[in-house]
């Protein structure tokens, strides 16, 4: 898939294979741009019958795909009031740029991209769809159907589909087999629709994107009076390379893509380029997650799918707070691979025999979380703001609709933020942001920003599907400007 030598020019050259750059590429070569993509790493492609050696844990180094080689494959879209100003717990979830509407039809561009199976049955919170769902839902299996069954009987919620974006067609030789191992891992099957195989394949088959591995971008060259993109840097095979271009797309993720900015600065640019606003690095957002286990000892003995259920009953409020909430999600089978040997033998037991669910949340971010940006790396100055007993109400919620429907529930408590976004993130001001609501650059043309990082805010849903809408907005906006 890859060009053994770069050209001196392109339309556009791209920093990252994750979700933003590898769909941002797609867009640019559907409307006939050259493309060069950039990535530091190399394509996975291991040969391997076990799937345990290739846990989310392994992804510690760049490959092409990115973090999306083990993700979920959950695609949601944001909801409509994500988009706006939400009062919380600890302060307001702000505004976006732009509106659901605005970004609706790249949504339904983005899920037929990604294969996405989906269904808005039961689910209160699920937006206006100006098209159908591309697939019919993933089907509940045994132990999940049963699941379903009691806490819809015996509690009155409604428990919806997770969206996946799968291969999933048994009829016509889809690939995905729906395995135990899906979420945290590598697919050897190529049945899980990545950023790699969803968009990046796609985009070189146009014949207009060359992909380049074991790739360093260094900086980005602009004009002399700082006001254009003109080309890019790069380190491959220990040589320096310099590509001259009118596009750049970054999409290096939470840190590299700031600190990619940061190394590229110049004396109209002191502060790194796109951040007049000081904005770079800062606006740390993210979910708050901890997990649930609806424990039922004699029924998960089975090898199945899980990750097929939701229940969105509190996203936008709840009983006892007047703030949203979140979500109760159903993960995939995720074995305890790098856990002490001390813990191991209890949590294969009780994975075992559970169901892995997960509470997610909002947390917020402000110009205090993030990072401070140097040629050494980026130093974290601030974390995302948890809403700590909006979230608290959450868990008991979770555990009180399980407990009810008759299993017994283990829900440890955990910190970690998952879903990262906004270190470069998009706004109508220019003194509190680092790219427009197009993602571009404010103050620097050409140059756009297409990674998770422009997302001003996490929601509390998954935040794939959005990337890439935002990706395939992008490259609709880089290519007018020309």
């Amino acid at each position: 898939m890859g060009n053994d030598e770069i050209k001196s020019s392109y339309d556009a050259v791209i920093i990252g294979t994750g979700i933003g750059g590898s769909t941002f590429a797609y867009g640019l070569a559907k409307r006939g741009l050259s493309v060069a993509v950039i990535e530091r790493g190399d394509y996975l492609r291991p040969e391997i019958k076990d799937l345990a050696p290739l846990h989310f844990y392994y992804f510690d180094r760049p490959v092409v795909g990115g973090q999306t080689k083990a993700y979920g494959a959950a695609m949601y879209r944001l909801r409509e009031t994500d988009f706006n100003d939400i009062d919380m717990e600890s302060g307001v979830s702000p505004g976006w740029p732009i509106t659901y509407a605005d970004l609706e039809p790249h949504y339904c561009e983005a899920e037929k991209l990604f294969k996405v199976h989906g269904s808005s049955d039961n689910d209160p919170t699920e937006p206006p769809r100006s098209a159908p769902w591309p697939h019919a839902a993933i089907p509940h299996q045994g132990p999940a159907r049963d699941l379903i069954q009691r806490v819809t009987e015996k509690t009155g919620h409604k428990v919806s589909h997770i969206p996946r974006s799968i291969d999933y067609d048994p009829e016509n030789g889809g690939k995905c087999v729906l395995c135990r191992h899906c979420d945290a891992y590598y697919c050897p099957r190529d049945a899980k629709v990545d950023a790699e195989i969803g968009a990046l394949r796609p985009a070189v088959a146009t014949g207009k994107v060359s992909v380049f591995t074991n790739t360093k971008a260094i900086r980005i060259l602009t004009t002399p009076d700082g006001a254009r993109v003109t080309g890019v840097e790069l380190r491959r095979n220990d040589q320096d390379v310099t590509v001259s271009t009118g596009i750049v797309g970054v999409g290096a993720g939470l840190r590299e893509t700031p600190l990619l900015l940061w190394r590229s600065r110049t004396s109209k640019h002191e502060k790194g380029l796109a951040n007049g606003s000081g904005a770079l690095g800062r606006n740390w957002a993210a979910h708050t997650m901890n997990w649930v286990f609806p424990i039922k000892w004699r029924v998960q003995k089975q090898n199945f799918h899980q990750k097929t259920f939701a229940i969105h009953s509190y996203y936008h409020a709840g009983p006892h707070s007047k703030y949203p909430m979140g979500v109760i999600q159903a993960s995939g089978n995720i074995e305890p691979i790098g856990m002490s040997r001390r813990f191991r033998y209890f949590a294969n037991v009780l994975i075992n025999h559970s169901f892995q669910v997960f509470v997610m949340g909002e947390a917020l971010p402000t110009m205090q979380t993030g990072f401070q940006l140097t040629d050494d790396g980026a130093k974290t100055i601030g974390e995302p703001i948890p809403n700590k007993k909006t979230f608290n109400k959450l868990r008991k919620h979770a555990r009180d609709i399980f407990r009810s429907a008759g299993y017994f529930v283990f829900a440890p408590k955990t910190k970690g933020h998952f879903h990262s976004v906004g270190t470069a993130r998009m706004g109508a001001d220019p003194s509190k942001s680092v790219i427009n609501s197009n993602c571009k650059a404010h103050d620097v043309d050409g140059l756009f920003v297409i990674d998770a990082t422009a997302l001003p805010t996490a929601g509390a849903l998954n935040s794939g599907l959005t990337i890439a809408a935002v990706a395939l907005r992008a490259a609709a906006a880089a290519e007018l400007r020309g």
